[in-house]
Formats: structure tokens, C-alpha cells, sequence
């Protein structure tokens, strides 16, 4: 069991450094004091407060806001640790898309550090196994996740290091492998840091998730965690049995849970601790749907979709469920195309415009959550005259990277980062003057994640836009008060990360039956609009 009581008087020494405003990092024999073109390396006030924090605990969460350094924080601590014993070996599980990342950033803040990239076949990996256990100290083993979970027997053999899982929220499923292998890993480490600018995507229960893995004892067993801090209801499973599911939370409960957590976690929002960041300005604007859309629109909601086959030229219908709506209607919405039908797109239009006029020169983002869209969004802009780079699944690391460097280069003719949630994470785009959203994520989390592509330390404008394509009276809108109820519960627990009021109301959310929810706003909607109307 956790003895906080052990523990207490560093806590107290912590929470004067929380206060402190002229910290200075001491020098150490592994942490550069210049860059390579000559320049300080320079720990910021707040940065160095992480530093100290990670330092001090055996269990921690370090939790900035994207694009405050989490990295460099990570990096630097590690230094100290290893000025006291060089030969702790340490380890460390990313995203697949950071994992080189992380080798960069260490050969850029580091001297005399042996990093070890594990990727590829599985020979390969043996032999970066093999050079890992050879290798002078200090040394670091990089991964992703998945090559963990692939490698574990592997892993199993590792014990008395410093275990660093980057972008946690991997693991805030407590039933998958992934948390499961880090369960392990936490337990055979000396010390444990998680990494997350929001350790909550969605609800209050990956939270705990990801704490059942970092700080284990701080909480006690899952239902004992959902009776304490959320509101819950019986739901009938079938055969006279009940589960119980969250529906909700009591600001009271959220105000408890961030003082259980408070001695384990650090998390600064930009706005608080980076003055010189550019303000954000988000903005909905209003598109109207062509006539196709519309027409298709009408048919996913009354559940049947009809299409031509475009090989034989046949009429084809495709059956709409509530599982499949929101994500059919999306497509719709979105561009008729994405549901193999030919016609015009009143959400494109728009962003053309945008990018011609409002935006005419500057360098842009444009998120949307299908892969597809991004490929009818190249094509496009392309034929426009607007160059393009593009951010997906489908791209290598090696074209990811490039597509950043041109995006990031002010002399580089591309002016639009096209991305997918592929973008979320390890990808530095400060040079943009806006995000605009094709369509938003249903994630917070995710939302944030994408925002903090564009707000970094290093951003060039004094003011950024973050623009949302909608179509009233469809899935957009309801997507946007999806994402405005997450919201409020991520700032309830871990602060305000963009600047908006809470209303005041005694519970924070209520998150039963999203699907269904969603659904059946989709069909209140259709009913009021005259143009979009189900029988």
C-alpha cells in the first residue's frame, strides 16, 4: 500500500517549488549547456520545477500542456539521475511516430548517452537488444509500444531502471495488453514517469487507468474508484444481470480526485507558464450542404443509402444503423465522395475560399478524421495552385518528417499540412497561423493534442485561429457539444487549457449512451430543418 505519510516531507518541498519563480538547474556531466550552433541551452522557470519534481519522486505524472517540453523535462531529469549512478539503465515506450524523435532530442540535450532505437524485424531488434546490454552507461532503450507488447519476454528480464511511458493515455485501457505489460514494467522500475498533456481523452476512469500503473496503491480497485468519484447507474446486460456504467460526475467528486492526485502530477497550461505563446481565437463557420448532400444526408438518416457501383453502373443500397450513422452522416457531410457518390462538397468550398482569401499566404493545418478526405483535399488545393504536404497513417516516417521540414521551412512553397489524428503526437508545426477542423475530433483529448501542433514554443504569430467547418442541423453540431462536455470535464480535473467558462452547473457531464445520443440528435435535428426533414 502506498505510504503517503513516508513520502510527505518531499511532498511539502515540492509544493514550495510550485511557488518559486527564479529556479536555476545545476550543471551535470551529461546535460549540454549549448546547443550545437552555439546557442544557451536554457531551462525555463517552470521546466525546471518538472525537472525537480520528476527528480525528487519515484511515481510521477508529469502533465504539461502540449509543446511545453515534456521531452526536455523527461531528458534532463534523467541527466541528474544518472550524475548519481551512471549505470541505471532506462527505458523508455512511445508512439511508433515518436520513437525516433526521442533519439534526436537526446543527442540534441545530451553528451555522452548511448540511445538505442528498437524498430524494425525482429532480427533487427535482437541485435539492438544485444548492443543495448553491451553498451557503456549511461545508456537508453527506446520502443513503441507495440514492439513491447511483442518483445515482452524480452522485457520481463529488465528490472532496477528508470521506466519513462511517453503519451500514457496508450495505456488508459485497463483490459488491453498494452496496460498490462506496463503494469509489469512499472513494478520491476525504480522509478516511473508518465508523460500525458491529458492523461483524460474521454472520461475519468482513464485517469485512473493510467495511475493503477504509475502510482499503484494511490487508488484502490476499479468499482471502488466509480462509486468515489462518478455517478453511476445500473445497466441490464442480459440474463437478470447488471453492470454498472458511468454516466456522469459531481464537481465535488472531480475537486477530490485532484487532491489525491496532486502530490503525483504537475500539469501547466500554456496560457499560465509560456506568456510569449500566441493567443488562440476559435471561430464555428457556418457551410451550407449541396444538393447531393442534402439528398444523402435524408436517405442514412431514414437507413438505407443508395449508391451507384462504379464498375457495372448499377444502383446499390447500403443499410444505416445507429452504429454506422454518425460516421456515414460525417461522411456526407463532409464530401459526397466518401460515400462512393458523385456531386459537390459546400464544406470544400469554403475551405477553398478560406485558403484563397482569409488565409491567402500563410501556412495552414486542415484536420480531418478520414484518410480518404485528406487524398480528395490534396487533389484539390493541388489543382488550385495551393501546395500541400500531408501528415496520415500512410505516410513513413521518413515522408512525415519531410512533410514537417517543408511546412516549417518559411521559404518552402507549402502552405497546407494536411493530417489525421497520425499527426497528434511528435509533430512540431508552429509556423501555422490556423488549424481549421474539416471535422472535429470526438476526442478532447484529441482536439487538444491537434491544437498543440500549432501552439509551440517557437510559434511566429501573436494570434492563431482555430476554425471549425459546420453544417447546421447536422452530425457537426452535436460532434461540437460532444466535444464541449469533454472539455469541460478535462479542465474541471487538470485546468483550463484553452480559455472558456464553465456553466457553473453541479454535474460536470453526463456521458450515457454518447451513440445513442448522438443519434438521436441527428433525427431531432433533421426534424426541424425544413430541407433535411425524416418522416
Amino acid at each position: 500500500m502506498l505510504d503517503l505519510e513516508k513520502i510527505k516531507p518531499r511532498l511539502d518541498r515540492l509544493k514550495q517549488l510550485r511557488t518559486k519563480t527564479d529556479l536555476v538547474a545545476p550543471p551535470n556531466d551529461y546535460l549540454r549547456t549549448h546547443f550545437a550552433n552555439g546557442s544557451p541551452l536554457t531551462l525555463r522557470t517552470y521546466q525546471v520545477q518538472g525537472i525537480m519534481h520528476l527528480v525528487t519522486m519515484e511515481r510521477f505524472v508529469l502533465g504539461d500542456d502540449t509543446g511545453l517540453g515534456k521531452t526536455l523535462q523527461t531528458i534532463a531529469s534523467l541527466t541528474y539521475v544518472w550524475q548519481k549512478d551512471p549505470t541505471i539503465p532506462v527505458l523508455i515506450l512511445t508512439t511508433k511516430s515518436a520513437v525516433g524523435q526521442w533519439a534526436s532530442e537526446f543527442d540534441k540535450f545530451t553528451t555522452g548517452v548511448t540511445v538505442h532505437i528498437c524498430q524494425g524485424t525482429k532480427a533487427k531488434r535482437e541485435k539492438v537488444y544485444s548492443a543495448f546490454e553491451k553498451a557503456s552507461t549511461p545508456k537508453v532503450l527506446v520502443m513503441g509500444y507495440r514492439t513491447a507488447c511483442q518483445d515482452f519476454a524480452y522485457l520481463q528480464k529488465m528490472h532496477s531502471m528508470v521506466t519513462v511511458f511517453d503519451e500514457a493515455t496508450a495505456f488508459k485501457n485497463d483490459t488491453s495488453q498494452v496496460h498490462q505489460v506496463c503494469a509489469h514494467l512499472s513494478g520491476a522500475s525504480l522509478k516511473v514517469w508518465s508523460l500525458s498533456a491529458t492523461i483524460i481523452k474521454n472520461k475519468l476512469m482513464e485517469a485512473w487507468a493510467i495511475y493503477k500503473v504509475t502510482v499503484p496503491g494511490l487508488f484502490s480497485s476499479k468499482a471502488a474508484f466509480m462509486r468515489d468519484y462518478c455517478v453511476t447507474k445500473d445497466q441490464p446486460i442480459g440474463g437478470g444481470r447488471k453492470i454498472k456504467i458511468v454516466v456522469g460526475y459531481k464537481k465535488r467528486d472531480i475537486e477530490a480526485f485532484r487532491e489525491v492526485i496532486d502530490p503525483f502530477f504537475i500539469g501547466r497550461p500554456k496560457h499560465e507558464v509560456a506568456k510569449e505563446l500566441p493567443m488562440l481565437t476559435s471561430k464555428n463557420i457556418e457551410v451550407e450542404l449541396s444538393d447531393e448532400q442534402k439528398a444523402k444526408y435524408k436517405e442514412a438518416l431514414k437507413g438505407l443509402l443508395e449508391t451507384v457501383d462504379k464498375e457495372t453502373g448499377e444502383l446499390k443500397a447500403k443499410e444505416v444503423t445507429q452504429l454506422t450513422a454518425v460516421t456515414i452522416c460525417q461522411q456526407i457531410v463532409n464530401h459526397p465522395k466518401l460515400v462512393e457518390v458523385e456531386g459537390s462538397s459546400g464544406k470544400l468550398d469554403a475551405l477553398v475560399e478560406m485558403l484563397e482569401e482569409e488565409f491567402e499566404g500563410d501556412k495552414v493545418i486542415v484536420f480531418s478524421r478520414f484518410r480518404q478526405m485528406i487524398d480528395i483535399l490534396e487533389n484539390e488545393l493541388e489543382s488550385k495552385g495551393i501546395k500541400t504536404c500531408r501528415i496520415t497513417g500512410a505516410e513513413t516516417g521518413e515522408l512525415r518528417l519531410k512533410s514537417q521540414q517543408a511546412f516549417q521551412d518559411p521559404e518552402n512553397p507549402v502552405r497546407v499540412c494536411l493530417i489525421t489524428m497520425a499527426a497528434a503526437e511528435g509533430v512540431n508545426l508552429q509556423l501555422a497561423k490556423a488549424v481549421i477542423f474539416y471535422d472535429t475530433p470526438w476526442s478532447a483529448g484529441d482536439y487538444l493534442q491537434i491544437i498543440g501542433r500549432m501552439i509551440r514554443i517557437g510559434s511566429v504569430h501573436e494570434n492563431v485561429f482555430s476554425y471549425h467547418l459546420v453544417a447546421p442541423k447536422t452530425i457537426d453540431d452535436r460532434v461540437i457539444k460532444t466535444l464541449n462536455a469533454k472539455m469541460t470535464l478535462i479542465e474541471s480535473v487538470l485546468g483550463k487549457r484553452l480559455k472558456s467558462e464553465g456553466d457553473g452547473s453541479e454535474t460536470i457531464v453526463n456521458t450515457s449512451s454518447e451513440l445513442a445520443d448522438l443519434f438521436a440528435g441527428l433525427l431531432e435535428d433533421a426534424q426541424d430543418d425544413k430541407i433535411i426533414k425524416v418522416k
